[in-house]
């Protein structure tokens, strides 16, 4: 089911487990890994406390063999070694909940940035080594998000060894580009001392390069539009909205929501940072931002219903044979089709500046997903979004913690999970961790 639903369907990333599937020669550190994130894979697809339980025991075995082999000159380095260390991560992200704190939730994180150290990011070759770091350097840059932590800076290094292998002309890159200036900001106010002046103009940039992003995307991003009647019964909408989107799958229905989605966090800045200041060129930012709101929660309200709408829209996802309006379930692929709508759904309710109408029906929509398509983490987020202002309501970059945001989240599947995790940890794994972190100079310049 791991490799079948996971690596294949929804996070490609993580294809370069393919050529240990069976293999007899696969390291018995990286096989215990796989073993052990297979069993919490399925424990939280089917809620099989037996299967959480194997993968408990599995888990355990993996600590102490990767703990075994860091301390082995020729296999520290080796690039199993490092992928280990991200199937522990992964094992952590599925089973420990958020209740237990991020030391537990992280730390393979930290393990794995030790690793890189003693490999050499410039040692990382073209194809499935690059893409395993690349896709390891996005789940760093969340945990940091989830934790209100600067980005590594180890994150930047790794992109500018990328660099020399990958279209930097690719949307989804430059996209990234991006979206890593975007999470300086905060940083950037408390460490410079920014006037709100200077974070609604450096707001205002950002956007628009991402306005840009959007703009030239085409055609290698493309979707198609669809419209429909007011009156048509069959596509539930917004008040105002006639048409919905059709895309090529749901990694490009997300990185489009994904700009829009941080496209709503900057102008919703601009917005609450005019109030601070009383001049003609704030009043003009303000009101442009209000726009670009409405606009993005629009095409994130008519990317949804390809995916939720059973009846019509997504008729053709359902198992062959299902009659409309008819009882029926729904395959593992479009229960994912699904999920990746989560976080864009959540922002547009969110969105104190978005249209009432469009929020109800996001609201609606999660409800919707919850119930219809039974996902918790839609369940978990109607939580959020109902809790009254203040303590109880997260702010946005604490929620992308979750896996709602997947292609820029990709590592992030079911972190919600609930479950407590008393694996037994070797703690000479994690002291062997320390010391390479300590030795790091990448660590040294961080601090």
């Amino acid at each position: 089911m791991f490799f079948g639903t996971y690596v294949s369907d929804f996070s490609s990333t993580w294809d370069f487990l393919f050529p240990y599937l069976d293999s007899a020669s696969t390291p018995d550190h990286l096989a215990a890994g796989i073993d052990a994130v297979s069993l919490a894979f399925l424990a939280h697809q089917v809620s099989s406390p037996t299967a959480k339980e194997m993968g408990r025991v599995k888990y355990a075995d993996a600590l102490r063999r990767i703990n075994k082999a860091i301390q082995d000159p020729e296999k520290v380095g080796a690039m199993s070694t490092f992928q280990s260390a991200l199937l522990l991560d992964l094992f952590e992200k599925i089973t420990v909940a958020d209740s237990e704190g991020h030391v537990r939730r992280h730390a393979h994180v930290e393990g794995a940035f030790a690793l890189i150290t003693v490999r050499g990011v410039q040692n990382f070759r073209p194809g499935p080594e690059l893409k395993a770091l690349l896709g390891f350097s996005l789940n760093a840059t969340i945990c940091a998000l989830s934790n209100g932590e600067t980005i590594p800076n180890e994150v930047r290094l790794i992109r500018e060894h990328a660099r020399q292998f990958v279209d930097t002309e690719y949307p989804k890159w430059k996209l990234n580009e991006c979206i890593l200036e975007v999470t300086e900001l905060p940083d950037e106010t408390r460490n410079r001392s920014l006037t709100a002046q200077e974070r609604m103009s450096r707001s205002a940039v950002l956007d628009a390069r991402l306005e840009q992003v959007a703009l030239e995307a085409a055609p290698s991003w493309s979707y198609e539009r669809k419209f429909v009647s007011g009156y048509d019964q069959r596509v539930s909408l917004p008040e105002g909205i006639c048409m919905y989107d059709v895309y090529a799958n749901r990694m490009m229905t997300q990185g489009f929501n994904v700009l829009r989605l941080v496209r709503i966090l900057l102008c919703e800045e601009i917005i609450g940072l005019s109030g601070d200041l009383d001049d003609p060129k704030s009043e003009v930012a303000c009101e442009r931002a209000r726009a670009v709101i409405v606009e993005m929660a629009r095409e994130i309200c008519a990317s949804a219903p390809q995916m939720t709408n059973c009846d019509f829209a997504a008729r053709h996802k359902l198992p062959s044979g299902t009659a409309p309006g008819m009882a029926h379930t729904h395959t593992q692929s479009h229960i994912l089709d699904v999920y990746v709508m989560i976080f864009s759904l959540y922002m547009v309710a969110w969105s104190r500046n978005c249209p009432i109408d469009y929020s109800i029906w996001a609201v609606g929509q999660l409800q919707h997903i919850a119930e219809h398509f039974v996902i918790r983490e839609a369940a978990i987020v109607l939580g959020m979004l109902r809790a009254p202002d203040g303590k109880d309501r997260k702010e946005a970059w604490y929620v992308s913690s979750f896996r709602c945001c997947s292609s820029f989240v990709e590592e992030r599947f079911a972190n919600t999970a609930s479950g407590r995790g008393d694996h037994g940890v070797c703690t000479n794994y994690w002291e062997v961790m320390h010391l390479l972190q300590a030795s790091s100079p990448c660590r040294k310049q961080r601090k």
